[in-house]
């Protein structure tokens, strides 16, 4: 039988670990299996607001939404429903301490990886995929951006407020000779400018921030800076910064993207930051040894720009190499 000829099963699950690496799993009341704990969302449930919802009956914990990391939605056999094809939002969660069996479990447990495989035909299918992930995965932490402050800078979200000051320098042209987008108008600013003030949390694969780079002394706008993160499996962000021409040469872009990769690195538990830049934008090249960043690539005419083929330049920082 396909999984398109079975009842699917929709569920929210919380892949959980602990400060020594040991991951939670429970078992329900007359089953031998033991699963994430987490459970079925009511209808018109947002899947973090089930996950919290569960946790909390099953385990009587409380969880910050912002603490769950988005791994993504998976597809196993279910654990007690025979014949049924599960389909599970999972989430990654730390979580330090005892727990206590509520509600329907009749079990909750830490496991190490080493026991939770021993554990064969009592692990749930869904439980024996995400052990497959690679470990380091739990190292990431998610974080919703509140503000970063330098001695003379202010990293924060942006806002509607700020589509002016954007204008200014992503309308010229020499700011955007080596971008991937031709001089923008005002409303084509707006309407950017308006996601990336919602855009004000990490907590999953491809999320970013573009973060605009404030000068304390007078409130002026000077620029941007952009995260995004690359890859949970290999715990890398990426960063990029757009700087008006009046403010360079000062340092501010040193300073903002300085204090910025230490946040990654010891709020978000990324370890690699990389910059992809043109190659022929020495500005940025220098930016970017300033930083501390090697060249680790340059990848001849990989991309087309502007009616041509051109190159791309890869620069690269790892958390204990990097001084900032």
């Amino acid at each position: 039988m396909s999984d398109g000829d079975r009842p699917t099963i929709h569920v929210v699950a919380a892949f959980t670990t602990d400060a020594q690496g040991r991951i939670l799993m429970v078992r329900k009341h007359g089953s031998e299996v033991f699963m994430q704990p987490g459970g079925k969302p009511e209808p018109g449930e947002e899947a973090v607001g089930a996950l919290v919802r569960e946790l909390e009956e099953e385990l009587e914990v409380r969880v910050d939404p912002d603490e769950l990391a988005s791994w993504g939605r998976f597809e196993a056999d279910a654990a007690n429903e025979p014949d049924h094809h599960l389909v599970a939002d999972v989430f990654a969660l730390r979580l330090d301490g005892e727990v206590v069996a509520a509600a329907e479990i009749a079990e909750a447990r830490w496991f190490t990886r080493e026991e939770a495989h021993a554990l064969g035909d009592r692990l749930a299918p869904l439980a024996g995929r995400m052990l497959e992930l690679p470990e380091v995965r739990t190292h990431f932490r998610p974080a919703r951006f509140a503000a970063i402050e330098t001695e003379r800078l202010r990293l924060r979200l942006m806002t509607l407020a700020d589509v002016d000051a954007v204008h200014s320098y992503q309308s010229r042209e020499d700011v955007c000779e080596y971008m991937l987008f031709e001089p923008r108008t005002r409303e084509e600013v707006a309407d950017r400018v308006e996601h990336w003030a919602r855009a004000d949390r990490i907590g999953s694969e491809s999320d970013y921030l573009q973060l605009a780079l404030e000068r304390r002394e007078d409130g002026a706008m000077l620029g941007h800076l952009y995260l995004r993160v690359k890859s949970l499996d290999a715990l890398t962000a990426e960063l990029g910064w757009t700087l008006h021409p009046d403010f360079q040469g000062a340092g501010y872009a040193t300073e903002g993207a300085t204090a910025l990769i230490r946040w990654v690195f010891d709020r978000l538990g990324l370890r690699r930051v990389i910059a992809d830049l043109d190659p022929r934008n020495e500005a940025s090249i220098a930016l970017c040894r300033r930083l501390g960043m090697r060249q680790e690539a340059h990848f001849r005419q990989d991309v087309w720009f502007r009616g041509a083929w051109a190159d791309t330049g890869i620069f690269a920082v790892l958390s204990d190499e990097f001084g900032g």
